[in-house]
């Protein structure tokens, strides 16, 4: 009996414990296509949210709201906070990173977010894992402080994103067994590249070393060794090292033990083969050698003894070699990012691409009915690759041959395809065009640029995935699968992704390898078929303004129809064009698309602010309305003295926003300290003018003063001063023949003194003294443009004008030439002091300001709109404006502006004081980047392009000078 019962129970055991271990099915998306529409999976980082896309809208759902019930459930545990980024995405951000290396697992709670869901159905799973931590050391160049201490500039690359802090403990280095000081650049406290140097080098008498060690345990990465650099001895003065630049210029730069002298001829001493006349530029240690055409595969270098450093040392040793000029890599990029693409008739699509020869064109077509779908989750010229299969589907498909291996002269072609050939366009449908290639697609010589390829392969792994999942291993692709059929099954919502993929972040940037040819490779272009350009404005009030033209004759279009739609697609209002192709919609809610129609031709328009032109370089300054109300307060006079009544005016305009008859109108005032003094509440009103009669004491405190006028929810200001004042006797009146003061004209003028009651100020005694300051405020119609040059100091003067006496009939003669702001930053105030002495001794005074132009020219600059803080993004043209003025701001047409761009290093390495860029010229803390010219046309106006390669971000002065008048402007970037 007992053995029966101890079977049961060991069968009762073993059911359980296989049910338990029952596999989950997980990542099962055409099962769940009702419910969900994408998820984060494959490769992530570990400072990404986890992504959940549901297939419908919860309409209780706000964005930016917590979600406080156990909805996501994720294994291993994670905290962190689930919100709604929009009505059918949820974003769940953990407090800290994920941890790295890691697969995660995500149950969905489908029932806890949909009523009535099927038993099958109330549980999704699906499974990620994040990148497994990897990094990379490079030393770069050799820089010397002085003859006996050097420093080494580096960079360390990381997989993903990590800490500063956790950056900071993978490397450390050493000379002679004493450790060395490594300063980290600091401005983020996350990132994957992290720029640092190996300080306080000791350059010693003989050839030394210094040991640089990682390890990356701090991180849980693998990978840990260390490398020897030597440091040259101090009086070896000799080649440290070559490389060569590819981008955003080719050169060569060559990396010396010491410091080089800036003035010498490198001619004859630098060779390179084929080179006839290259450019040199010194920065400290390193010469750059820019060549006349670009250099592809092994070429001759030859450096000569003739170079000197600073001290005229010459170099110790020739150096002869042949440096690989590595060719461009396999890239395909667009010419126009436009979307709208006129006359259907021919859809001419261009590109350029370099080493290929070929390219796969796919065609997706956004239906007509998707497209305000389309447009709430992305915008016109997106390129998101997740939400396109919702309302798109692949209609076309086709390898393009660019060019054969011997046509291939490895430089940037230009190529157009003619999309009318692929598919017939229908009205209103928007198309992507999407250039793709592989890597039998390259025509990159692998065999002469071996120095690129990876020789650690067998210590890091490769990940190719495929759909979402992943595995180890090399790339092999033996897969005899129907492609056209699986890309099939991907619109159709059967699998995540229809392209093979390889993983491996040590060869992403290897052309040779398989890790290059990835998602980040593919470019793309939404084109919508239309010849309607349409210009739309909002004001405050949502009233929508439309301008429709043809763009092909840039005539309006009348009879168009504008149609607007709230964010959940409905028709909100509808209006046609008049002759001139304008239209007004006045709307009491917001809308959020437009389409604008006529005949076959159809525009899409999203209305949100994020799409809006930038208004940077226009004059957009004005009064916004208060609930449609303006107002004005004036007073009689612009000072009073403590206890005087103010007789204050408010004046209101309410047309747009009529106010009922009798409306209150209070007004506050408030002292110096903002104590409230006087309140009042009236509704008389002589035309909408309200008077108030504000008292003040003689013991009331002087200063100035607030008043705050409010009316049907609107508020206006005005400041008030309340002064002791000390009243004249004498009447001073100073005239200059000119408005605007030069220093190439003396300085004319009468100065007239009278007695207040008018009669004349004989023979009294009178100074007139002038404080020069510098001016900020430009010049009236360029409010965009600077003026002022951040690398000249200007310290206040103050210099006498005239002092004696003035004549019987109260008159004095001023002459005097003003000789100051030979080293002015631009235009400048005068401040003028004049007093009159009484014959007893007391004297009246009165004060005014002249502009002062110390240049014949003034030279502005005028940058474009910028991001966060004003920066630039790198990797991208930044057009930046000049213009040339005179005196009283007229154009100039002027040739040969110079415009000098210099790189400030991160000073803050070595000293903490104030931007003071006026020693920029000498300093070592800047180093030239960019020389070049510019000229002005009949307008006074010009501009450059500058373009600043994402490897060479930092601060940035730009400055142009006039050579003609000596003015200069500019300003610092980052």
């Amino acid at each position: 009996m007992q053995l029966k019962k101890l079977l049961a129970i060991l069968m009762l055991f073993a059911i359980t414990v296989s049910c338990k271990k029952k596999a989950v099915e997980t990542d099962n998306l055409f099962k769940f296509r009702d419910y969900i529409s994408y998820t984060s999976s494959g490769l992530t980082s570990v400072s990404d949210p986890i992504q959940i896309n549901l297939a419908n809208d919860v309409e209780s759902w706000e964005m930016g709201q917590e979600i406080t019930n156990r909805i996501v459930t994720i294994s291993p545990y994670v905290e962190g906070k689930l919100s709604v980024a929009n009505k059918h995405t949820l974003l769940f951000t953990p407090y800290e990173p994920l941890e790295p290396a890691t697969e995660y697992t995500v149950v969905v709670k489908l029932n806890k977010i949909y009523n009535n869901i099927p038993s099958d159905f109330e549980d999704y799973t699906f499974q990620f894992k994040t990148i497994t931590p990897n990094f990379s050391i490079v030393t770069n160049n050799l820089q010397s402080y002085s003859k006996e201490w050097q420093y080494l500039e580096s960079v360390l690359r990381s997989a993903d994103v990590i800490s500063l802090k956790d950056a900071k403990q993978l490397v450390e280095a050493s000379q002679g067994g004493k450790n060395l000081s490594i300063v980290f650049n600091e401005a983020n406290e996350h990132a994957k590249v992290f720029e640092f140097k190996i300080d306080s080098i000791n350059r010693k008498i003989e050839d030394s070393e210094i040991l640089v060690k990682w390890n990356g345990n701090p991180i849980k990465a693998d990978n840990k060794g260390e490398n020897k650099v030597l440091i040259p001895g101090i009086n070896n003065f000799t080649i440290v090292d070559v490389d060569v630049i590819q981008s955003p210029e080719q050169h060569l730069t060559i990396n010396f033990s010491d410091p080089l002298k800036k003035q010498q001829n490198f001619d004859g001493l630098v060779t390179i083969q084929n080179v006839k006349n290259p450019k040199y530029i010194v920065d400290g240690n390193v010469l750059k050698v820019y060549p006349d055409a670009k250099l592809v595969g092994n070429i001759q270098v030859d450096v000569f003894q003739g170079i000197s450093n600073e001290e005229g040392y010459k170099l110790k040793t020739p150096f002869s070699e042949s440096i690989a000029f590595e060719e461009l890599k396999p890239q395909v990029r667009l010419i126009s990012n436009g979307t709208i693409l006129p006359n259907s008739q021919e859809l001419k699509f261009n590109f350029e691409a370099v080493n290929l020869k070929a390219v796969d064109v796919r065609v997706i077509k956004i239906f007509e009915d998707n497209i305000l779908q389309f447009l709430q989750d992305d915008n016109l010229n997106s390129n998101n690759q997740y939400n396109i299969k919702k309302v798109g589907r692949r209609i076309a498909k086709q390898t393009i041959q660019l060019q054969t291996p011997a046509e291939n002269t490895g430089k940037w072609r230009s190529y157009s395809i003619d999309l009318s050939k692929f598919f017939k366009s229908d009205p209103g449908a928007i198309y992507r065009v999407e250039l793709s290639f592989n890597k039998d697609y390259s025509l990159y010589d692998c065999t002469a640029n071996t120095s690129i390829t990876n020789t650690e392969d067998d210590e890091y792994d490769d990940y190719y995935y495929e759909e979402d999942y992943y595995y180890d291993g090399d790339y092999n692709e033996t897969s005899t699968e129907d492609e056209d059929l699986k890309e099939e099954e991907y619109w159709d919502n059967l699998t995540y992704r229809y392209r093979n993929y390889t993983y491996n972040w040590r060869e992403r940037e290897n052309p040779c390898h398989e890790a290059y040819y990835n998602e980040n490779r593919i470019v793309s272009q939404n084109l919508l078929a239309s010849n309607l350009g349409v210009i739309a404005k909002q004001s405050t009030n949502n009233s929508y303004y439309f301008a429709v033209t043809d763009i092909l004759t840039t005539n309006p279009e009348a009879n168009a129809t504008v149609t607007l739609y709230n964010f959940q697609q409905q028709e909100l209002a509808s209006k046609t064009t008049d002759n001139e192709g304008l239209t007004l919609i006045d709307l009491d809610k917001n809308a959020a698309f437009a389409i604008v129609s006529k005949g076959a031709n159809k525009t899409y328009v999203k209305l949100a602010d994020g799409n809006s032109l930038s208004l940077s370089k226009f004059d957009v300054s004005g009064n916004k309305l208060q609930r449609g109300l303006k107002g004005y307060i004036y007073g009689e006079r612009g000072v009073w003295r403590p206890g005087d009544t103010l007789h204050l005016t408010f004046m209101l305009n309410d047309l747009a926003n009529k106010l009922p008859k009798g409306h209150p109108v209070k007004i506050e005032i408030t002292d110096p300290n903002g104590k409230l003094v006087y309140k009042n509440i009236t509704h008389d009103n002589l035309n909408n003018f309200y008077k108030f009669t504000v008292p003040t004491s003689q013991e009331d405190k002087t200063g100035n003063y607030n008043a705050k006028v409010s009316v049907g929810g609107a508020t206006f200001y005005k400041g008030l001063k309340i002064e002791t004042v000390k009243p004249n006797r004498l009447k001073i009146k100073v005239d200059f023949e000119n408005d605007i003061l030069t220093n190439n004209e003396p300085l004319k003028g009468t100065l007239d003194v009278k007695w207040l009651h008018g009669a004349v100020g004989k023979n009294l005694k009178a100074e007139v003294k002038a404080k020069f300051s510098t001016s900020y405020s430009g010049f009236k119609n360029y409010k965009d443009y600077t003026f002022t040059d951040p690398t000249r100091e200007f310290n206040t003067e103050e210099i006498n004008v005239f002092e004696g006496k003035v004549d019987e009939n109260g008159i004095a003669k001023i002459n005097n030439k003003l000789e100051v702001g030979k080293n002015a930053p631009g235009m400048l105030n005068v401040q003028f002091l004049v007093r009159a002495f009484e014959n007893g001794g007391d004297f009246s005074m009165d004060a005014f300001t002249k502009q002062y132009a110390p240049y014949e020219s003034f030279v502005g600059l005028r940058s474009p709109e910028g991001n966060a803080y004003g920066s630039f993004f790198t990797d991208e043209n930044q057009t930046f404006d000049v213009v040339v003025v005179d005196k009283d701001g007229k154009p100039i047409q002027r040739n040969d502006l110079e415009v000098k761009i210099y790189k400030i290093e991160w000073r803050w390495w070595w000293n903490s004081s104030y931007d003071n860029l006026s020693s920029y010229v000498s300093s070592t803390y800047h180093r030239p980047y960019l020389d070049t010219k510019v000229n002005t046309n009949a307008n006074g106006k010009g501009s450059f392009n500058l373009k600043i390669p994402n490897n060479e971000r930092g601060r940035y002065l730009i400055r142009v000078v006039d050579p003609k008048s000596g003015h200069a402007t500019g300003r610092t970037a980052y």
